[in-house]
């Protein structure tokens, strides 16, 4: 049986939702799962864990871009691939893991996890700086223009972790209940309005935020089949949702 490693065509689109553009340098920032392979049916095969990694790399010179560090730390590629944010400014970057590996008799098998990374961007070489406890399976993540609030989305506990940012400072300030599996959230330009992807009942939920106060409208806008990722454009006035199913 041949199986193929496909974290790379995976992480690199996790990597460059992770663009920042801090003066003097941008840096992607990219979640490297070891642990999960493919066979050639198609059928996914875990492994034992310990080789995650999380990379940091300079391209501020496109032509020859450098890593500039890579830590050993659980990570996961199901999530979907936006579980990656940086920070407006370029201070500190936010990272999610969906899973972790756990033995099942003599296999190893995913289980929802809860935890969510914060590293300092502006340390020489970046370095982990702290953890928070979200809800099970953290996918989606996104950080307010304003870099002040940032929003999780848990797809194993139909929920969207809220957490508060203050410097380098982050942590968890609500739980908001969505109903259903929840996979991504982007936040609006103006930061008063999120929309948050549900895959299972194809549809898209809409939030309010009144400071570092979210709070769902438990109002839905149908989609296409499987919902996956949302993103609102810069003017604020259109949201773009990929659908992964069909």
């Amino acid at each position: 049986m041949q199986q193929r490693n496909l974290t790379i065509a995976v992480l690199a689109s996790a990597a460059f939702f992770a663009l920042s553009a801090a003066a003097g340098s941008q840096v992607i920032v990219s979640g490297n799962d070891e642990k999960v392979l493919w066979d050639d049916a198609g059928q996914a095969v875990f492994s034992a864990p310990g080789k995650d990694t999380i990379s940091f790399i300079d391209i501020a010179d496109r032509e020859n871009p450098k890593i500039l560090t890579s830590i050993a730390l659980e990570n996961s590629i199901f999530g979907p691939p936006t579980n990656v944010a940086i920070s407006p400014n370029g201070e500190i970057a936010v990272v999610a893991n969906s899973v972790k590996q756990t033995k099942d008799g003599e296999k190893w098998k995913p289980v929802p996890d809860n935890k969510v990374y914060i590293f300092d961007l502006k340390a020489t070489p970046p370095k982990q700086i702290g953890t928070v406890e979200v809800g099970k399976q953290p996918s989606g993540i996104d950080i307010s223009k304003k870099g002040d609030l940032a929003l999780v989305t848990n797809r194993a506990d139909n929920s969207i972790s809220v957490l508060s940012i203050s410097g380098k400072d982050v942590k968890v300030t609500d739980t908001v209940a969505i109903g259903d599996s929840v996979a991504h959230v982007a936040i609006s330009p103006d930061g008063t309005k999120a929309l948050a992807v549900k895959p299972v009942v194809n549809k898209v939920a809409f939030l309010r935020i009144d400071g570092g106060k979210v709070v769902y409208e438990k109002y839905d806008m149908p989609t296409g089949v499987f919902p996956y990722n949302v993103d609102i454009v810069p003017s604020g006035e259109i949201a773009i949702v990929a659908n992964n199913g069909a």
